[in-house]
């Protein structure tokens, strides 16, 4: 009988991993540490997701967005259990014959024309989703119309940050807190209750191929909301984390060549604890993409959950000495540089 070798490595020496890890030194001087190896840290318990309990493990809803109408029924058919419509040609038309319940329907009230949406119809159809209006540049005015546009449908989210723009963690998670100080003020200027509508918000960021980075960013996200949320006095509620992928640059070589660094933020992200993940397909333009790239999309999510198991436990990297040092280290350095931009 032949010996299986392969079972017959040794044992893990942690007395002599530590001596040499020991010797690892980050490279990296920026605003918040990230050093390869350390020794240990406090770990941190994440608050609950808003699509799923703690107790169905690190569930996501895999997303596209949709550019036309023939484009919805293959993407659920494919897998998708979130839409997205975003631009001023979707209507409502273009959900014939889709069962609402069973899905996750976003309307990027920015682009989107809400008359062209039943919204009380869709209520009695089991819309659940959201219907953000971006808190980024907002007046009193759209937020008084749109709250009372959605006035009928609590459970629905209806305010999104939107941090797509910055590419730095600190600078994009500050951004976001930004955001909600306004969102807040604007809230209270128009009369509404700032304690139920921050429990309606979505943070819609993009998530780069840096894994450990877009964990740590991940993670800290839902825990920086929490913290500002009672540093305002306002009860405690998940965010909703919408994430993309970005689309790198594909200036030299073939298109696909993108596949590994988006699968790279996809996994970050999903392994993070995002609500919702799309990832871009590899050769889009704009809205437009091949067929094939919008299923290489939707198979990567596939794959990582039901080949890598991906969903199965919450929060899996937590209790990771290097994760859970940059989430705090990411944290410290985002409240610490909001409340001192604040104060200017």
């Amino acid at each position: 009988m032949a010996d299986n070798e392969w079972l017959d490595f040794p044992g893990f020496d942690a007395v002599r991993w530590e001596a040499e890890a020991s010797n690892i030194q980050s490279a990296d001087n920026g605003v918040w540490q990230k050093p390869l190896w350390t020794r240990s840290t406090n770990s941190i318990e994440l608050p609950a997701k808003a699509v799923a309990a703690k107790e169905e493990g690190n569930a996501w809803s895999l997303t596209q967005s949709i550019a036309r109408a023939e484009d919805v029924m293959p993407a659920l058919l494919g897998g998708a259990e979130g839409i997205r419509f975003q631009h001023e040609l979707c209507t409502w038309e273009w959900m014939s014959g889709v069962h609402l319940e069973m899905i996750h329907l976003h309307l990027d009230a920015d682009g989107v024309r809400l008359a062209c949406f039943p919204i009380e119809r869709m209520l009695d159809n089991g819309w659940k989703g959201s219907c953000t209006l971006s808190v980024r540049n907002v007046t009193a005015e759209e937020v008084r119309t749109h709250a009372n546009d959605l006035s009928a449908a609590p459970d629905i989210r209806k305010w999104a940050i939107n941090t797509c723009d910055k590419a730095e963690p600190v600078e994009a998670l500050c951004s976001g807190l930004a955001q909600a100080q306004l969102a807040l003020e604007t809230f209270k200027a128009v009369g509404l209750d700032a304690a139920e509508e921050f429990q309606a918000f979505t943070w819609l960021h993009k998530i780069g191929p840096h894994v450990l980075e877009g964990i740590a960013m991940t993670r800290a996200m839902r825990i920086l909301w929490q913290r500002w949320l009672t540093s305002c006095g306002l009860e405690r509620g998940s965010i909703w984390l919408d994430a993309r992928t970005y689309l790198p640059k594909a200036d030299e070589g073939i298109p696909t060549d993108r596949l590994i660094g988006m699968t790279s933020a996809a996994y970050a992200s999903a392994i993070g604890g995002t609500d919702s993940l799309e990832i871009v397909p590899h050769d889009a333009n704009d809205l437009q993409a091949s067929a094939d790239g919008k299923r290489w999309a939707r198979n990567i999510q596939h794959l990582m959950r039901e080949e890598a198991g991906l969903n199965r436990v919450f929060d899996p990297m937590g209790g990771s000495h290097v994760v859970e040092f940059w989430t705090s280290s990411l944290i410290e350095a985002v409240w610490n540089t909001f409340n001192n931009q604040a104060q200017q």
